[in-house]
């Protein structure tokens, strides 16, 4: 076993407690890497998935019409929650834009948005929806 001389200088009965947290930690790393990199190898062909975070325009487009609020509300939360975080003047204008707004209009907004610009469906439907919110709060 490849391991085993770092493994027998860990379990060193004679060193006796001397094991250093960052050579378990490092080894605990490797086991792991290498258990992950033998179950990508091992050939099985996966149906790919659509991770609803990685949603396109086009996705989006095809969800039924509470599908599409949902998600709108579930992107705004996030986009207030990154702005919040790493823009805190986009933050506020945003904020101060959407205040009295309800989830249907965003969502109207968004849906407008994505019919004026068809060229856009094949991006991130997240990436789109900043675009969208930032152009009516006057931002760019």
């Amino acid at each position: 076993m490849v391991f085993w001389p770092i493994l027998s200088k860990l379990l060193d009965i004679n060193r006796g407690f001397k094991m250093k947290k960052k050579m378990i930690l490092f080894f605990i790393l490797v086991l792991l890497f290498l258990v992950l990199l033998t179950n990508g190898l091992q050939g099985e062909e996966k149906e790919q998935i659509i991770i609803l975070a990685f949603v396109s325009g086009n996705h989006y487009l095809e969800y039924t019409e509470i599908n599409k609020l949902i998600y709108t509300k579930g992107l705004m939360d996030m986009l207030f929650c990154r702005t919040y975080v790493f823009d805190p003047e986009l933050y506020s204008n945003l904020e101060e834009t959407i205040k009295d707004m309800t989830a249907g209009q965003i969502k109207a907004i968004f849906d407008k948005y994505l019919e004026e610009h068809p060229e856009e469906w094949h991006s991130g439907a997240a990436s789109i929806f900043h675009s969208a919110i930032t152009e009516i709060a006057g931002v760019k």
